[in-house]
């Protein structure tokens, strides 16, 4: 009876983790895809330097790390999520 309830358990356990990573990972997405167009336009279309750019970013979104490509802006969380948004000349920065 006891290996039961210690099966259900570790069963319940696995698929409530399995939801909340999903969670996170769509969280994830979600604010590298903010960071990487808001650096992009930044850099690209306001001309400014990314290290001048990276503070206008909200403090919330401090563990999205972002790295300047030569034609756009590569951000991610490691382990869960990745955006990149490329500068396309009369259109701006776009999200791939």
């Amino acid at each position: 009876m006891r290996r039961h309830i210690a099966l259900g358990a570790a069963l319940l356990l696995l698929g409530v983790g399995g939801f909340y990573y999903a969670r996170l990972r769509g969280m994830a997405a979600i604010g590298a895809g903010y960071v990487a167009k808001e650096v992009c336009s930044c850099v690209f279309v306001g001309g400014r330097s990314f290290d001048s750019c990276r503070p206008d970013v909200p403090e919330s979104m401090d563990r999205v790390q972002a790295e300047l490509l030569p034609d756009g802006v590569h951000a991610f969380v490691t382990g869960l999520a990745s955006r990149v948004a490329r500068f396309e000349p009369g259109f701006g920065c776009t999200l791939r």
